[in-house]
């Protein structure tokens, strides 16, 4: 069992924005409008500094 850490709950919550801004739709099958898509590709940015800052810290 693999044990859930700070750095592996911001990649996959990263991963989930990723995916949604590219395929322009939420996990429940919600579309994203353009202004949506563009939020979500921006705070998956802010998460990956946050996990980079985060690596240098540890």
């Amino acid at each position: 069992m693999t044990q859930l850490t700070t750095a592996l709950a911001l990649r996959a919550a990263i991963n989930v924005l990723r995916d949604s801004a590219e395929s322009r739709r939420m996990p429940s099958g919600v579309k994203l409008d353009e202004a949506s898509e563009n939020l979500h590709f921006d705070a998956a940015d802010v998460l990956e500094e946050a996990l980079a800052a985060l690596r240098d810290h540890e």
